[in-house]
Parts: structure tokens; sequence; C-alpha cells
């Protein structure tokens, strides 16, 4: 019997069946197009392991093209390359990430154990730097193009499959490699091409003997050598043709799915955030996420000019979540406009004549309130503050416009008298840190300020404590795999970038208890007497502090030491006190301040709808919804597998009959050792009336199968089958009420 399972899942192959259908000439081409995504990511750095990549691929070609070339069915060939190739990944993440004197149990266990601890940290919205379900992703993609690629290839003769799943997983990876990897898209193409050719000629001389046709000998060397020349052709065509004509109604339909990508690239980062690549990125992205450790090549060029009245910090996005290795927008919610507080406030318009943009957003300073072009606010749930502005128009945010901001004038004394009596939702949000921070980070945080009376106190001090104790450079160093990011720059590096100075004066004073968040953008720049204007450069990206104070809303701090910190006076300017208690007013008209804030917004230069609404006010993140979800979709497709495992084999009748029982115990109407097929299904029968007919076919062809001298005939098999239909479907309704009673029983 064993030798009969083996000869059914592994068929014996003819040796004619094994050859290549494109010949000597194509087989260097497809295994070069099998191989080029494995190598790629070798070049991309991802992961220190990447090179057994290739020999995983290799091993995945070569069953793909046996199991093609089998007599195997499709959903044999499937499971089987699915399992092997489980296995086979499963044992190349062992030995990446297991240490090497370490038993099979144990490495077993700690992938184990690494895995639950990524979903963990999945579900609650932190970042999963460990890297070992990156790998088993990149194996599992690896595997599947390749076997899938091969198998199609050796069965059906057609080389589609392995272009565009081997192709589709390329792209992504040279999408978002932090180096160039145009060359290997190129020779992929040459490779998919040169393929395709080959076996057209193929295809071409095989309906040829059809039809008894007998072409001269050089005719499929001079169709091989057209169709080569016509793909290079091709190739440098689509490399150095320009880039004209669709460009425009590309770029504007990009603009509708650009959030979206945002999202999914901000989730893929915190999923993987343990993965870094190279140190280096080109320019910088405001996204709506920020990993630490990677360091901008910065140039000089010019990015925008602005026109305004004081020199300022130009925002662009805000950030709320510490996620343990970065930084990421959670409060996504779009509004037409907000209502900032303007305790210790004034007005500051401000003119942007942009060199490069940066999709839709839009510039401003400290707290925007509008546009002169459509624009929306990336906002928080009380529409009193804002993360970002942005553009409906992507080419109107690349353009010229104008942003009215209110900015900070608060002093010294006044931000000291401020309460600490926060809005909810704000503690909700910028109090949050990762479980993962080290004590260590909450320790320095309670000696430097903890002691302070009052938040601005607090704040002042750890400012300065970075200031005079850390040095900046621009020479950004990435945290070792596992660290966090600010217990790495405080404890080891004590020098670096200024996202990693303002990382960790937000994430000390959320420590003690203090709101505050991580703001990006560009410093003033280099004021132009002549123009009377600033300049500023791709080198004056930056990022700094702002800290909240429920009266006078976000307020700067700068705790990088290369730039000088915001003046703030210590004159005592007393606030004027409105009727509920609270000040409302240190230099603003009030009637300008709601005439501006509630001016109708359908006119030139106001906000628009873009389409999105509110449930209540409140963001509801859908995330580990989601994440539960599948879950749950999981644990009951592998419930259902391995119910279905258990009667493999089996015939249609034992195996109704089987899973009648054993559904039955799960449904508590499980059966006595010493009773009959027949006692049982009147035992159930009684419990479950609908049923008991259908139990009892059930019952009688399994009697009849086991004890007939013939067995049971194809009808009673048939109408075992349809009766076990209708037990299943009454059973699992069972299921419900007897998993609550178990959680019943258990709950105190």
């Amino acid at each position: 019997m064993r030798r009969g399972t083996l000869r059914a899942l592994f068929p014996r192959i003819g040796r004619g069946r094994l050859a290549f259908r494109g010949g000597i000439f194509a087989l260097p081409f497809f295994l070069l197009l099998q191989l080029l995504y494995p190598i790629s990511i070798q070049q991309a750095e991802w992961v220190e392991t990447s090179g057994q990549l290739t020999a995983l691929a290799i091993w995945a070609t070569i069953l793909g093209t046996l199991a093609g070339n089998s007599r195997l069915t499709r959903s044999s060939a499937t499971w089987v390359g699915a399992a092997i190739g489980a296995f086979a990944v499963v044992i190349l993440t062992i030995q990446a990430t297991a240490p090497l004197d370490a038993t099979v149990r144990d490495r077993a266990t700690r992938l184990a154990m690494k895995v639950n601890d990524w979903i963990t940290q999945v579900v609650s919205g932190e970042a999963a730097s460990d890297r070992t379900v990156f790998i088993l992703l990149l194996g599992a993609t690896v595997w599947a193009a390749v076997y899938v690629g091969s198998f199609a290839l050796a069965r059906d003769k057609r080389p589609w499959e392995a272009i565009l799943l081997s192709g589709a997983c390329l792209v992504v990876n040279v999408s978002l490699a932090l180096v160039p990897l145009t060359l290997d898209l190129v020779v992929f193409s040459l490779c998919a091409l040169v393929l395709m050719v080959r076996l057209h000629i193929v295809s071409l001389e095989e309906r040829w003997e059809r039809l008894n046709i007998q072409p001269s000998g050089q005719m499929s060397l001079r169709l091989l050598r057209g169709g080569v020349t016509w793909t290079l052709v091709l190739v440098f065509m689509a490399l150095f043709t320009p880039r004209v004509g669709a460009t425009e109604a590309l770029s504007g339909a990009f603009t509708s799915f650009e959030a979206p990508y945002h999202r999914v690239e901000s989730e893929w980062q915190r999923y993987f955030a343990g993965v870094t690549g190279p140190s280096r990125i080109k320019g910088v992205s405001f996204s709506d996420s920020v990993r630490l450790g990677q360091a901008p090549n910065l140039s000089d060029g010019v990015v925008m000019t602005v026109r305004a009245d004081q020199g300022r910090f130009w925002r662009g996005v805000a950030y709320d979540f510490y996620t343990g290795a970065g930084w990421r927008v959670t409060e996504d919610e779009r509004a037409d406009k907000i209502v900032p507080l303007t305790a210790g406030r004034e007005k500051l318009d401000a003119t942007f004549e942009m060199q490069a943009a940066y999709a839709t957003l839009l510039f401003a300073a400290n707290e925007p309130v509008r546009a002169d072009i459509p624009h929306q606010f990336q906002s928080g749930g009380d529409r009193s503050y804002s993360m970002s502005l942005r553009a409906l128009n992507r080419f109107q945010a690349a353009g010229t416009y104008t942003s009215t901001s209110y900015i900070s004038t608060a002093n010294k004394a006044t931000l000291r008298k401020a309460t600490t009596v926060y809005p909810e939702l704000v503690k909700q949000r910028y109090l949050q840190l990762p479980s993962s921070l080290p004590q260590r980070v909450r320790d320095l945080a309670q000696r430097v300020a903890g002691s302070l009376p009052s938040s601005y106190e607090k704040a002042e001090a750890i400012e300065n404590h970075l200031r005079e104790r850390y040095r900046y450079t621009i020479n950004v160093k990435s945290p070792p795999v596992g660290r966090d990011p600010v217990d790495y720059f405080l404890f080891d590096l004590k020098e670096d970038f200024c996202e990693y100075f303002a990382s960790a004066m937000v994430v000390m004073l959320r420590d003690l208890g203090v709101p505050a968040r991580l703001v990006e953008g560009f410093s003033l720049g280099t004021y132009d007497p002549a123009r009377g204007l600033y300049v500023v450069r791709e080198q004056n990206a930056h990022a700094w502090v702002e800290v909240y104070f429920p009266q006078y809303g976000w307020v700067e701090f700068e705790p990088t030491p290369s730039e000088q910190p915001f003046a703030r006076s210590d004159d005592v300017v007393t606030p004027v006190i409105g009727p509920d208690g609270v000040a409302v007013d240190t230099g603003i008209d009030e009637n300008e301040r709601l005439g501006l804030l509630d001016r109708d917004l359908d006119e030139p230069g106001g906000g628009t709808s873009g389409g999105f609404g509110e449930i209540g006010g409140i963001a509801i993140d859908p995330r580990p919804l989601l994440a539960l979800a599948t879950l749950l979709v999981l644990a009951v497709l592998a419930s259902y597998l391995s119910f279905e495992w258990r009667f493999r084999g089996v015939g249609a009748i034992g195996a109704a009959w089987g899973k009648t029982r054993l559904l039955g115990a799960y449904a508590g109407l499980g059966s006595d050792p010493a009773q009959t097929p027949y006692e049982y299904a009147r035992a159930v029968g009684a419990a479950v009336p609908r049923i008991a007919t259908a139990v009892g076919h059930i019952a009688h062809a399994e009697v009849l199968e086991r004890y007939a001298p013939l067995g049971a005939s194809a009808v009673e098999r048939e109408r075992a089958r349809s009766a076990w239909r209708s037990v299943r479907g009454r059973l699992l309704g069972y299921l419900p009420a007897r998993v609550g009673s178990a959680l019943r029983a258990f709950l105190p």
C-alpha cells in the first residue's frame, strides 16, 4: 500500500518527456528568467540570507519541471508543490535566523515564537522589528512564482505564467528597493522576449511538421535572428524614447491612488520594520511613515521659495504614532476646515513657489488654517489641529499658492502656567508608546525632567539636555536589528541626524505625560534680500518637535543643536480670559478669526469635500479587526483541512459515517463505544429530529458496506453522500452554542 501511495504521488517520468521545448538555446534564457527575481532580492540587500533564495529558486524550477512532465493531476501537483515548498521555505528561514549550535527542535520552537511575536506586534499596531516573517514571505514568493512558472511551461508549453508571476515580483522588488535595479528589468525583458520568440518558432516547426511542410534549413535561424533584433530594438526604445503624450494623464490618474498607496506603504513598513536595506535613500518624500536610521541623500537644489513677513519652519507632515522603529500617521481623517486654538498666536500668510513638488502636500507654518487653492486637511478627530495640508489637485500643489497659519507667540511665563488637563483624544494619541520601549529610556526621562513642575519646563529641560549632551551629524547610522532607535541613539550613538533628536524628545516627553509629536518639513532656508524671499533647498529638510498645551495648541521646540532654538521671551503676558475661564486671545481679533474659519468654503481657494465621511467624528482603525478576522478565517480553514484530512483514502460511505460521528461529538452528540450504527443513528435522530432520516441512511449504508457480502450498492453510496450533506449543515449549527457553553464554564 505504501508503494502504491508513493507511486500515486510521484508517478514515473519518461526520459523523452524531460526535453526542454525551446531547445538547448532557450534553456539558459528560461533559467535566467526564473532566477532574476531572487538575484534582485540579493542585490537589494533586504536581508543577509538573500543568496540562499537563489538555491530555492533552482530547486523550485527542477521540481516544477518534473511535476509538469509527470502524470500528476493539477490538483495533486499543486498540493505536492505547496507541501515541499513550505518545508523548504521553513528550513531556509530556520537556517537564516536560528543559531547554528541549536538543535532542530530548538530552532523550530524559536521560529514559532518569532512568528507569534510578529503577529502580536502587528495586531497591537506596533512595528514588527524581527525579520523572520519577511524571510518567510520572500521564500514563499520565490517558490510560488518559480514553481508555477516551471510547471506551466512543462505541462502546457506556455511561458506566460513564468513571465507574469516572476515579472510582477521583480517589478515590486525593483520599485521598493533603495538601490537602482533597472538593469534587472532590462535583462528580464530581453529573456522574456527571446524565450517567446523561440517558443513561437518551435510552434511553427511543429505546425509545419503536421502539414508536411519542409522549410529551408536556415528558416529557424532567420526567424530567431529577426526576433532577437526586434527584441533589442523594443527594449532600447522603451529605455531611451522620451516619456511624452500620456504623462499628464497618467500623473492625474495616480492622484486617485496616491492616498491608498501611501497607506499600504506605511503598513508595509510597520509590518517589516526590521528590514532596512541600504542605509541611504535619495531625497525626502514626506510620506505617511518615517523609518528611523535612513540617511536621505540631500542635494543643494532649490525646492521652493517662500515670501512671508518672517521666516519660520515650513511644516509638511506631523506624526502621531511611534512604532518602535519609526513614526507613522494614524490620524488620517479628511476635513474641509479646522478650528485651531488661537490663544497666544498671530496670523501669518506665506506664499510658496514650488520648484520640486511633493505630490499633493502643501507647506505652511506652525498651524495652517487655509490655502488659496482647493485643499483639505489631514486632521485629528476634534478638528482643532491638523497633521498635514493637502491640495485636491497635485498640479496646483506644484505651482504657486498661499497658505495662512496661526503661529505661536506665547512666551515662557505663559506656557509655564498652562494647565495640564488635556483633551481625552490628545491623551490617547500623543502619550502613546510601544510596550517594547527599553526601561532605561524612561529612567533617563525621569532623571532629566521628571521632578519639574510644569509641562513647559519639562520640554525645555529635555530640549536643552539633547542640545548640550549630543552632537549633530549627517552620517546617519541604522540601529541594529531588534534595537529601539531612540534607545540606540541616546545610549550608544550620542550623535546623529535631526530625526533621532526629535524622536528622542517626543518619546521622553510622552513618558512624562506630556503630549508631543514629531514634525517634518523644511527649516526657514536662506533669506534673499534682493528679492525679499526665503530660498529653501533640499538640504534644509528637517525634523522638529511640537508639544501640546491645552490653551495654546501645538507649540514648536528644537532639540537639534544644528538649528537655533525657537525664540521665546520671558516676559509675563496676562492672557485674556473668556467667560468659560479659558484664555482665548493674545493679539488676534476674534471676529476676524471666526470670519476666517467660517467663511464659505465653496468660494475660490476654499476647501471642497473630497467625499470622505466620518462616524460620529471618531476615527476607527479597522486594522486590528481585519487582522483578527484574518486569523479567524485561517483558523477555520485549518480546522476544515484537518477535518477532511482525517478521512483521506476512506471510501464515500466510511467517510460519511466517520464525519457524522466526529462532527456529532463536536456538537455534543458523542457515541458510546457499545452502540451499533443503528443505535447511534436513532440517538442522534432523537436529539435532532430533522436529520433522523439522513443519519439513518448513512448508518444503513455503513452496515451494508462493512457486513454485506457484496458491500453497499452504488445507489446506497450516493444516498450516503447526499445524506451527509444534509447532516453536516444541521450539526454545524450546534457548534456556536457548544463553544459558548465551554467559554462560560471557564469564565468567572
